[in-house]
């Protein structure tokens, strides 16, 4: 049935929505904008943490050292797989409980639907019986043969008691009718609100069937992430796998290169000790020579090259963060406990490296741990002998002899000697032992 046009407007469409659960909101560019910075971040600290690792095993062989890396890149990578793989399967879980509850409210909105429609249907049908009764009794009465004119109702009465019983049936009727327009404007009122309810949920409807084809495609997407990140996580499991089965191997094909390394710190400690040694016999030597001077001569001493050379202060020789800090470690490949008798920089080939502090160039020496070095003495501080070494450069800036001050230029940063990756080992020594550098810098 074709619906009388209703007079109030349907104000109601928008409080009928509200029943609605909230449904996912897609990722704005925002926050996509900000996943995507969180991932560069994450894959920036990795390839720092990796880029200190390989640092640190600069002393192991290349092949070793290249599987060792390939690893540990592989167990950096797992934490955050193993965190995608749970976003992903929150948020399936999430869309597929957004699609059942919106599978819900659209049963209940077409049972609501169907309801409401044949209730306006029943409505109509009794405002339209009851129009018609009123039109019938106008029309009756617009013929004459309608209700009595009230004036009649005392005119030729047999009696009292007939004219009594002719009042009371007029006011019976009238009554009646006036009831009858009552029942008519309540039972219009009640369709018309049916109506406007019934259209408010068949909006609802419409737009419900349109959340839930999205909800679908947000639970068929949300399922591919989960199948995606399930494997990526299975793939880097497998990987781990094999790439510890390798270290192995190498483990056992370079399982003497432990005690060559051993060697090679005994020889560099046994290196720097006897530098140390011969420049504290020149500073001596230099000062007797310069207290001699002083005795026989009546003017004020001359300052030494031990003096001059402690001016000025103490600065970093390269301008990069520092990583790979002193003191006992363990290794990460063979387990054993090593002293890491200096501090590391990673930063790029060709970078001047400058001394730490005035001083003289004593020493420029290669060999196949620390590649090219080069030794700078500082003079007496103390009462100690303090030198200063730079491991692994590309090449060299001062002759030996040379005297330098704080930031001159002594070197370049390489990747010579058992090095995987350019950067500066920087040591500080006093009598030709190891101290930490950040005693000075």
């Amino acid at each position: 049935m074709v619906l009388r046009s209703l007079r109030r407007p349907l104000c109601m469409v928008a409080a009928a929505l509200v029943a609605l659960p909230m449904l996912v909101v897609p990722m704005t560019s925002a926050s996509a904008d900000g996943t995507k910075s969180d991932k560069i971040a994450e894959r920036s600290q990795i390839d720092q943490q990796l880029e200190d690792l390989r640092i640190e095993l600069s002393d192991v062989n290349s092949e070793l050292s290249d599987t060792y890396i390939a690893l540990a890149e592989t167990e950096l990578l797992i934490p955050q797989a193993q965190e995608d793989l749970e976003n992903a399967q929150k948020e399936l879980e999430k869309a597929r409980e957004e699609d059942r509850k919106i599978g819900e409210r659209l049963t209940e909105a077409e049972s609501e639907e169907e309801r409401l429609s044949g209730q306006v249907e029943q409505g109509q049908e009794e405002v339209d019986t009851g129009n018609e009764e009123l039109a019938s009794v106008a029309l009756n009465a617009y013929k004459g043969g309608g209700m009595p004119n009230p004036s009649t109702i005392y005119i030729g009465n047999q009696s009292p008691q007939d004219a009594v019983d002719r009042s009371m049936n007029y006011r019976l009727t009238m009554a009646s009718q006036g009831s009858n327009l009552d029942t008519l404007r309540t039972d219009q009122a009640v369709t018309e609100n049916s109506a406007e309810r019934l259209t408010a949920v068949r909006e609802e409807i419409k737009q419900l069937k349109s959340d839930s084809e999205d909800a679908v495609q947000r639970t068929e997407t949300a399922e591919e992430e989960a199948t995606r990140a399930k494997e990526s996580l299975d793939a880097l499991y497998e990987t781990q796998k094999t790439q510890r089965s390798d270290l192995e191997t190498q483990k056992k094909k370079h399982e003497g290169d432990l005690s060559t390394l051993e060697t090679r710190g005994s020889t560099l400690d046994t290196e720097i000790e006897e530098l140390a040694r011969q420049e504290r016999e020149r500073a001596e030597r230099e000062e007797r020579e310069r207290q001699q001077n002083q005795q026989q001569s009546s003017g004020g001493g001359g300052s030494s090259s031990s003096s001059s050379s402690t001016s000025g202060g103490w600065i970093y020789p390269v301008d990069a963060r520092l990583n790979s800090n002193f003191g006992w470690r363990v290794h990460p490949i063979y387990g054993t406990r090593k002293l890491h008798a200096g501090v590391d920089f990673p930063v790029a080939c060709g970078v001047p490296v400058k001394a730490a502090h005035s001083g003289r160039v004593i020493a420029r020496t290669h060999n196949s741990s620390a590649g090219n070095k080069i030794v700078l003495s500082h003079g007496m501080m103390n009462g100690r002998l303090i030198t200063t070494s730079y491991h692994h450069l590309q090449g060299f800036a001062q002759p030996v002899g040379a005297q330098v001050s704080a930031g001159t230029t002594v070197g370049y940063v390489g990747t010579t000697g058992s090095s995987t990756g350019c950067h500066l080992h920087f040591e500080v020594h006093e009598d030709g032992n190891a101290v930490n550098p950040d005693k000075y810098i």
